[in-house]
């Protein structure tokens, strides 16, 4: 009987050591993902601070001095970046945009260097690129199967990026980009180009449709020289018949 007693005492103990150990792990993983939406959460701040803080701060609605009127015909005439210029904040929303298309650009090629810190450019890579941009189905390949072809996809998202990017680029063209036409379309980002804010959100976006298509043909380059010269494939991940078998064997035993 003793012995039977000393046995279940040891079990209870390594059972409630057992449990003790899982709830530290589950502590330990908590305070982990906590961490991290603190380090997010702090970049985000971080970011909205650099976006809006300096131009609301050091740029004028308009040049007022001599430097100030030189840097603006030097953008002007010689960037050719004229958006807004016909606009009640001329030289606010020229320094925006220009501002805000470089600090997304730095913020871009930081998340980018994250990305292959974690990912590399190796098989891994191939497999996150495929399933992010290649995997997706169009609803129209129903009709017509040929848009399923590999081929055929990539030019497709490929040349959606790139419209993205033209897009990007051409309104950068607009100096009448605050004028309303009378139309209910683009009314309210017409409206919003009247107003710093407005302007500051805006040209966030607008500066996202610019880089983000960029730093994907980057991308593409990389997933094609590693198809063509590296042999890792598209990264199609690809589930046996075997494996297909077992899960469809274990789930008949299950029910």
């Amino acid at each position: 009987m003793s012995d039977q007693r000393y046995i279940a005492r040891e079990l209870l103990a390594q059972y409630a050591k057992q449990k003790k150990q899982e709830k530290l792990e589950r502590r330990s993983l908590l305070l982990e993902e906590q961490m991290k939406l603190k380090k997010q959460n702090k970049i985000l701040y971080l970011l909205l601070i650099i976006l809006f803080v300096p131009p609301l701060i050091l740029f004028p609605a308009y040049p007022k001095t001599q430097w100030q009127y030189d840097i603006y015909l030097y953008i002007t005439q010689e960037m050719h970046i004229v958006i807004g210029t016909k606009g009640p904040l001329p030289f606010f929303t020229i320094l925006s945009s220009i501002y805000l298309t470089i600090i997304m650009t730095i913020f871009s090629f930081y998340l980018c260097f994250v990305f292959i810190k974690k990912h590399g450019i190796k098989k891994e890579f191939q497999e996150f690129i495929y399933s992010k941009f290649f995997q997706a189905e169009f609803e129209a390949s129903i009709k017509h199967p040929w848009l399923e072809k590999p081929l055929i996809k990539k030019i497709i998202i490929s040349g959606m990026f790139l419209l993205s990017l033209s897009f990007g680029v051409f309104h950068f063209l607009l100096d009448e980009i605050s004028f309303q036409d009378g139309s209910r379309r683009g009314a309210l980002i017409q409206l919003s180009y009247n107003f710093k804010i407005g302007v500051i959100l805006w040209e966030s976006c607008l500066s996202l449709l610019t880089i983000f298509p960029l730093f994907y043909f980057g991308f593409l380059v990389i997933y094609l020289f590693n198809f063509f010269f590296r042999g890792l494939g598209t990264g199609k991940i690809v589930i046996s018949q075997k494996r297909i078998r077992k899960r469809k064997k274990n789930g008949k035993r299950k029910t």
